[in-house]
């Protein structure tokens, strides 16, 4: 396994994509290897930083330090300044009004307490090995070698999780009727389709961290007796689909995902279904 001093992300969520961040990360590989820091330094893809107006932006570790509204042009001054030198590049650092650049993360808010998006801006949405390092598939491994169902849908229902498609139904009760429930071939369906304007929370967690949804899907269908999963994606989103189809591949050559998860019995498989622009076509019937 290579070791490097430092690591550039970048975000190639949706809106930075839009605005060149393919780009922008094809230079900077360009740059550090012209400069013959290919070997110290990974340029690595991440999920949405959560920059206002969707600028292209990156974050250099082990500083942690956020860049926003980076350009090609601004590439080779970042390599030889912070890079080489060490020094950061003041005039392109994020400096929103409520911003911080806190060492150690990618949160640009610094009253901002990511759950859900923890690790988006982070991690390399597409490293099944990264998202194990922060801790991923580790509640899988609690659930089924520690835990009954029944002790799995007690503990959603200690949560207090909720729906939050309006109703705000209680997921442990969903759950617990689900496994209640007579028939044998039951499902876990999880609806990405999105269709309220300015909530696309969904796409954010498909680009910057499927596994998350893996997980979860994962723990639901032990909780309820599924053996099949279904991600129903809205069709525009062609970024969340091709990480979460590699997030899924990369499960099932880990044994995650399919036959005997875990050496414990349990069998459970995830197929996506692109969405044909109505979010009702994802709801459960």
């Amino acid at each position: 396994m290579a070791f490097y001093r430092a690591h550039v992300l970048v975000d190639t969520g949706t809106p930075a994509v839009l605005k060149g961040a393919m780009a922008l990360k094809a230079a900077l590989v360009e740059e550090i290897k012209k400069r013959g820091l290919d070997k110290e330094i990974k340029v690595v893809e991440t999920g949405d930083l959560g920059i206002p107006g969707g600028a292209t932006g990156i974050v250099i570790y082990p500083e942690g330090v956020t860049y926003a509204n980076v350009s090609v042009s601004d590439v080779p001054e970042i390599v030889e300044e912070h890079l080489l030198k060490g020094r950061q590049v003041k005039r392109l650092i994020y400096t929103e009004p409520t911003a911080a650049v806190v060492s150690g993360t990618a949160q640009p808010r610094k009253n901002e307490m990511r759950v859900i998006l923890k690790n988006v801006g982070v991690i390399d949405p597409t490293s099944i090995e990264e998202y194990i390092a922060v801790g991923g598939y580790d509640a899988v491994a609690k659930a089924l070698t520690e835990m009954t169902p029944e002790q799995v849908i007690a503990e959603i229902k200690t949560s207090q999780l909720k729906g939050r498609g309006g109703a705000g139904f209680p997921t442990g009760l969903k759950w617990e009727f689900t496994a209640k429930a007579q028939g044998t071939n039951k499902a876990v369906v999880c609806n990405a389709d999105e269709g309220e304007p300015g909530n696309f929370k969904d796409r954010l967690i498909m680009e910057g961290d499927p596994h998350q949804i893996i997980e979860g899907m994962i723990i639901a269908g032990y909780a309820v007796g599924a053996h099949e999963g279904y991600i129903y994606i809205r069709g525009e989103y062609h970024q969340s689909v091709a990480h979460t189809e590699r997030a899924i591949e990369a499960a099932r050559e880990m044994g995650l995902l399919g036959k005997d998860i875990l050496g414990t019995g349990f069998d459970f498989d995830i197929t996506i279904f692109k969405g044909a622009g109505a979010y009702i076509c994802g709801e459960e019937t």
